[in-house]
Order: structure tokens, then C-alpha cells, then sequence
């Protein structure tokens, strides 16, 4: 396990000074809030825009405080958050923390880029000072022994954990007519550019990040449910290589699938948040070579440039009309514009239907793994239940909550949940959907496959490999969208690199607040 170094200040500061990328040309800069959003600036920063460098750069003048910080997202996520319902509980130790690390910072030490930084977690990632309920009823008030690794992680990095957002219900993974972002203990999310579907499972975080209710967020996938949410709530998604995050003391839905990763508003950002959460943990096998291949992938964005990268495409995946089609010609004429060679390829395309294959295995999966959580990682729940044939009885009592059914739940209890078996069929797939990525990226000696925004989430995940997504613009007036760079494994900070490029040349997200001002009436 790496241990997070005490650093001076100015070090910090230096240290992240110089790790902007460049780009191939100049950019007008990112979209800001609004001026009648009257909460998205605290010490002369838009909270919308401020990196964590623009944070620990005022928090090292004396011009911010973490408490000053941590006050303001608050404020915020009180102002705004009722229409979202983003947040599904915050930590009431924040501001103590904050104080805490505050005097820290005045004793002349400083943890690194996230000291005093407050990020929020997708309620599935365990807290030991909060409720970890993956959104169930059944799971109310429900407090691990321990934190996530993940969570223990952030903590010694000098993250404040402000809170806990909302998700679709156990990972979406209930029923098929339940709606994105709904959960029987959360309710609704919705997305704060059209107040509409705000994509699942990792929605509140999404949102959360689009509403800049806290300076990060992290959030799982099993197929999708980290760069979906970022597409279309206007973030940059990390969804790394299996293995590299560890998923002990979070609440699975497909341990042959399953990882955590950040979703913030710049590439730094997320690449900060990775450094700090990524390396190996006793508690999760899979993690046994993630040290071997985690690095500080801040620092790895140092002159992050597209010149000489080749990026291969299918143009059929890419839509050429419409709205969507005027974004999408921008994203690839910037990208030529940058400097990357485009490669035609449609190898990937073949293995698109690999996701239902993925699907299939979950049921086994689930309730293996579940019932191992429930039985070894909190004690007896306020509900009682232990087992996933608990809950299920649990929920049939409350149909009020369980509104739309729970078939999925109910077909995950039918299978044998038998660790082994489903372990084999993960692995199976996982090789065969490497086999096929790898040969795409080998056939044309492409660094990155390119996918609309999160088209291709099926294929990565089914490998275990990662992709990285990048805000690319509003298709129409209130819809946000991505475009999505695949790699083979553990190449996450290529993939990172190449993001930050075209992040840089192009700063193509707008703030939700900008093309949806209900969110900020009452100013």
C-alpha cells in the first residue's frame, strides 16, 4: 500500500504548476456559471470552473480556507439541490473535518492535491461516519464495519467525504421498467440540464458533479454506469481497468465487472482522484498487480499533447446529421486540428452485442456476492435482512417504495449464487472482449479507440478494460454529450493524456445552470 506523503504547501503548489497540459491550439477557456447563479463563487473562484490546483492555490495564499470551501458547497447543495435530489445524505462531521486539515495546512503541512478537497460518493461505496444503503429501504441506516478501501483512500489523501449521493437502486439492478436514478429509499434524480433522465446508476454523482456540489465524485460501473451519467451530465468519467480501484466495502452487483472511478469537471481532476484511490488491497483479488501499474497520473499529464497519437473510429458509430452530427464533425475536426491521426475501424463494432452476454451473468453474480456483503460487511441493518431473499420479502411489504417491481432482484434469487460459476463466465468474457479490443488497437497501431459518447461502455466493461470520457458540447439547447477514448488494460494514463489534449484545445462543457436557469431562481 502507498502511503500519501506530507508535503509543504509551496511544493504542492509547484508540483501541480507544472503539470498543465498544452494543447496543439489556444482555447477560449471553460464555460463559467452564470451571473445569476449567486452561489457559484467563494474567494473570487467559480466553483464551476476551479480545478483542484485553483483550490489548493487560494487555500495556500490564505485567501480560502477548507471550511470556507466546504461551507460553500453545502450552501449550494441546500440552494439547488431540492429539483436534482442528487444528495442522499451529508456527512455532519464535514466542517470539523475541514477545520481539522485547515490547521493542518497552518502547521505547514499539506497532504497533496486533494488536501481539504470535499468530494461526495455514490451511496454503494461504504462510510463508516454515514449510511452505505446502495438506495434500498431494506438497507436504511445500514453502517459498515470499516470504510471502503477506496474511502480510506481519499480520507488519508486529505479528502473531505462531504456526503453520499443518490443512485439507481442496487446499481440499477431491480427491475427493467425502473427508471434511471430512482431508488426506493432516495427517490427520483434528475438531470439538471433538462430535469430529465439523468442516466444510471452513477446518477447523483453525475449530477452532483454537473451541479459542482462538491469539488469531485465518485461513482461504480458494471457496464456503463460511470460514463453514461458523465455523458450526459456534462463530466469527465473514469472507468477504470478492473483491478486498478479496489471494490472492498463497496456493495457489488458483478464482481467479474464491478469497479469505482471519478467523475469530475476537468481531466486533472480526475486524474488527482485516481492517483489517490488506485493500487493494490488484500481485500480484492483482483487488485493483486494494480500497484505494478498505478502511478501518479496527475504528474502524467505534463505536456499532454495529440501529435503523433492515432485514434481509430468507426464512422458508422458516429452520427453525421442532426444535431448530434454537428457535434460530433467538431469533436473529430478537433482532434485533427490537435494533432491526432484518425483511423477508420470498425473491429469493436462486431463485438458490440458482448454487453448482453454481460448481462447474463450478473443475475449468478449478484447474489453470490451480495449475500457475502450483507453477512461480512455491516452488521444486521434496521430492516434485518441478511440475504438477497430477504430483502426481496422486505420490499414486498412496501410496494409503496418498490413501485416498479423488483424482477431483477427476484431473478438474481433464482440463480444458485454460486461464486466460482460465476467467476468462470466473467473471466471467459472478460478474455474474449480483450481479444477483441486488443486486436483493433494492434491491427492499426492505434493509441485509443473513439466511441460517441458512452457507445462502446458495453465493450469496455465486458473486457475490464478502461475508457475516459470528455464533455464534447450540447447537442441541442439543454443536452450534454461526450466522446469516449478505449483502451487496452491498465493504459489509463495514456488514455488520460490524450483527454487532457483534446480537454485543453477544445473546453467544449457548459455548466447545467447556464442553459437551465430555474435551478438558480431566488438568488
Amino acid at each position: 500500500m502507498r502511503l500519501v506523503p506530507l508535503l509543504t504547501a509551496s511544493a504542492v503548489l509547484a508540483a501541480m504548476a507544472a503539470l498543465a497540459p498544452t494543447a496543439g491550439a489556444a482555447s477560449s477557456g471553460p464555460a463559467g456559471s452564470p451571473p445569476g447563479d449567486c452561489r457559484a463563487r467563494v474567494a473570487g473562484l467559480d466553483l464551476q470552473t476551479a480545478s483542484f490546483a485553483d483550490l489548493q492555490q487560494a487555500m495556500a495564499g490564505g485567501r480560502l480556507t477548507s471550511r470556507q470551501l466546504t461551507t460553500a458547497y453545502l450552501n449550494r447543495i441546500k440552494a439547488y439541490d431540492g429539483p436534482t435530489n442528487s444528495i442522499r445524505a451529508l456527512n455532519p462531521r464535514a466542517l470539523r473535518d475541514a477545520a481539522r486539515l485547515d490547521a493542518e495546512r497552518r502547521a505547514g503541512h499539506v497532504r497533496g492535491p486533494l488536501h481539504g478537497v470535499p468530494v461526495v460518493l455514490k451511496d454503494n461505496i461504504g462510510t463508516t461516519d454515514l449510511p452505505t444503503t446502495a438506495g434500498s429501504i431494506a438497507l436504511e441506516g445500514s453502517i459498515p464495519k470499516t470504510d471502503a478501501f477506496l474511502t480510506a483512500r481519499l480520507r488519508k489523501a486529505g479528502a473531505i467525504i462531504l456526503g453520499k449521493t443518490n443512485l439507481s437502486e442496487f446499481a440499477n439492478w431491480v427491475d427493467l421498467s425502473m427508471p434511471n436514478g430512482y431508488s426506493s429509499l432516495g427517490g427520483q434524480v434528475k438531470n439538471a440540464y433538462t430535469m430529465g433522465d439523468p442516466s444510471g446508476s452513477s446518477s447523483g454523482s453525475g449530477v452532483a458533479g454537473s451541479m459542482a456540489f462538491a469539488a469531485g465524485a465518485f461513482g461504480s460501473e458494471t457496464s456503463g454506469s460511470i460514463l453514461s451519467p458523465s455523458d450526459v451530465n456534462g463530466l469527465v468519467g473514469v472507468k477504470p481497468t478492473r483491478g486498478l480501484v479496489s471494490r472492498a466495502g463497496i456493495i457489488p452487483l458483478a464482481e467479474g465487472f464491478d469497479t469505482a472511478g471519478p467523475m469530475t469537471r476537468t481531466v486533472a481532476d480526475a486524474a488527482a482522484l485516481l492517483t489517490a484511490v488506485s493500487g493494490t488491497d488484500a481485500r480484492d483479488a483482483a487488485t493483486a498487480a494494480a500497484s505494478e501499474h498505478a502511478t501518479d497520473y496527475l504528474k502524467g499529464l505534463r505536456g499532454a499533447s495529440l501529435k503523433g497519437v492515432r485514434l481509430g473510429y468507426s464512422p458508422d458509430s458516429f452520427p453525421t446529421t442532426g444535431a448530434r452530427g454537428k457535434v460530433f464533425t467538431q469533436v473529430l475536426t478537433d482532434l485533427k486540428r490537435l494533432g491526432a491521426t484518425l483511423v477508420e475501424t470498425d473491429v469493436v463494432d462486431y463485438g458490440g452485442n458482448a454487453g448482453l452476454t454481460e448481462l447474463a451473468l450478473i443475475p449468478n453474480d449478484f447474489k453470490a456476492n451480495l449475500n457475502h456483503y450483507l453477512t461480512t460487511e455491516i452488521p444486521t441493518p434496521r430492516s434485518g435482512v441478511k440475504s438477497l431473499s430477504a430483502i426481496i420479502a422486505f420490499n414486498d411489504k412496501h410496494p409503496d417504495k418498490v413501485k416498479y417491481g423488483q424482477s431483477l432482484l427476484q431473478a438474481s434469487d433464482a440463480m444458485p449464487g454460486e461464486a466460482n460459476t460465476a467467476s468462470a463466465g466473467s473471466l471467459a468474457l472478460r478474455t474474449a472482449m480483450g481479444a477483441v479490443i486488443d486486436g483493433a488497437l494492434a491491427k492499426d497501431s492505434l493509441d485509443a479507440i473513439l466511441a460517441p459518447g458512452a457507445s462502446y461502455a458495453n465493450a469496455g466493461a465486458s473486457a475490464g478494460y478502461p475508457t475516459v470520457i470528455v464533455p464534447a458540447g450540447l447537442v441541442s439547447e439543454q443536452t450534454a454529450t461526450g466522446i469516449s477514448f478505449m483502451g487496452t488494460a491498465w493504459s489509463e494514463a495514456k488514455l488520460l493524456r490524450i483527454a487532457a489534449a483534446y480537454e485543453a484545445g477544445s473546453h467544449r462543457r457548459v455548466p447545467p445552470t447556464v442553459v437551465n436557469d430555474d435551478l438558480v431562481t431566488g438568488c
